[in-house]
Order: C-alpha cells, then sequence, then structure tokens
C-alpha cells in the first residue's frame, strides 16, 4: 500500500468517525428539543388555567422576623419560549413560566445591623419586589446610620428551561418555588415529559410533588 492510499484510509476512518460523532448529537438534540417541545406546551395550557383558578400560595415567603407573607394570590402567569439555530437547524433555546405572588402590601423597612441589612437585601433582590432605597448616614462622618426601604410586596416566580442539545439534557431554574431561593436541577431530556410536568405543576401549586426525584447535579441557593 503506497502513501497516498494510507492516507486515502485514514481520511475515510476520520470521515466515518465524524459522522458518527454528528449523528449522535444530532439524536440527542432531536430528544432535547422534543423534551423542550412538550414544556413549551405544558406551560402554555398551565398559564391558561392557573390565570383563571387565581390559586394561592401555600409557602410563606420571609423577609425578616417581622414580615411574613402567606396566601399571596397567584397570578400573571406567562409561558415564553425562544428559538435559536443549532448546526443549521431551528431549535429551541429556552423555555420559560413567571408569574407574580401579590400580597398587595406597601412596606417600609429600616435596618441598622449590618447582617440584617445583607439579609434582607438578598431577599428583596431574589423577591423581584420593586424598591426604593435610601441611605441615612452621619452628615459629619458620613457613616452609615441606618437603611430604608420602601416596597410593595409584590414578589416573582419562574422557571427556566436550557436545553443543552449536544448531550440530550435539560437544566430546570426554579426561582421563588418555595421561599426565596433558587433550585437547579437537570434531567435527561428523555425523562422530561408529562410526567415530569405534572409533578412540576404540583410543586407550583404548594401540593407534595416528586418533581426532583432522580434529577441530577441538584443545588439550592437561598436567599
Amino acid at each position: 500500500m503506497g502513501f497516498l492510499d494510507d492516507l486515502k484510509r485514514q481520511a475515510d476512518a476520520a470521515k466515518a468517525a465524524q459522522q458518527t460523532d454528528t449523528g449522535a448529537l444530532d439524536r440527542n438534540a432531536q430528544l432535547t428539543d422534543a423534551a423542550c417541545r412538550t414544556a413549551g406546551a405544558y406551560f402554555g395550557t398551565l398559564a391558561q388555567q392557573l390565570n383563571v383558578l387565581r390559586p394561592r400560595s401555600k409557602v410563606a415567603f420571609r423577609l425578616d422576623r417581622k414580615h411574613v407573607f402567606e396566601g399571596l394570590q397567584l397570578g400573571d402567569f406567562r409561558a415564553d419560549a425562544r428559538r435559536k439555530t443549532l448546526r443549521g437547524a431551528d431549535v429551541f433555546g429556552a423555555v420559560a413560566l413567571r408569574w407574580k405572588l401579590a400580597s398587595g402590601t406597601r412596606l417600609s423597612l429600616t435596618k441598622n445591623f449590618l447582617p440584617d441589612i445583607e439579609q434582607l437585601e438578598s431577599r428583596l433582590r431574589r423577591s423581584g419586589a420593586q424598591v426604593h432605597t435610601e441611605a441615612v448616614r452621619n452628615p459629619d462622618t458620613a457613616k452609615l446610620l441606618e437603611m430604608r426601604y420602601e416596597l410593595v410586596a409584590d414578589f416573582k416566580a419562574a422557571i427556566n428551561i436550557t436545553p443543552e442539545h449536544d448531550v440530550g439534557r435539560v437544566r430546570f431554574e426554579l426561582i421563588n418555588l418555595d421561599g426565596f431561593e433558587t433550585v437547579t436541577v437537570e434531567f435527561p431530556a428523555f425523562e422530561v415529559g408529562t410526567a415530569r410536568m405534572d409533578e412540576l405543576a404540583r410543586w407550583v401549586m404548594g401540593e407534595p410533588h416528586g418533581f426532583l426525584k432522580d434529577g441530577q447535579a441538584l443545588r439550592r441557593v437561598e436567599a
């Protein structure tokens, strides 16, 4: 066998491997896109029903020791899906469900102890509430005396789904479903079907659920 023939053999082997790799990537992408399609359709229908039912939250949302909100009104559910291009194909880039948790309560809060300030501000950032903040300082030394916060205690929650097409996985980011915290978890795309989404809907409603069962890379971050 000549040198050129040997190069041709190596090139043919490399081409076959590339085709195999591309085929596996395409199969993973199809499974992942199917999972996103299922989730997007589910969110669209769920949002319609919950905007009619307007359920009350069964979760306590705690800003500090004195201000704990229960029975918040869930509403303004909105489903959203974004697209992107992957290897020339139109696929899902993200799927989301967002909603509000309303109390309508106006609050004026004052904190003058640094750990209390840091904890409250962390929870306010996570809450999604619109807050007016004022720092009160000593006019002579500019030393911080206290922080004042004005807000309406209407909060936001969301579920963000990010597909990882090449590896056939789906990542969920769940914001403020169990109080002021963010939960992230991943599933193989083939596990994201109607049954899994039903468990997620139960969680949104504050019902017992098994959504996180068999989830991978689970992480909780409290505000």
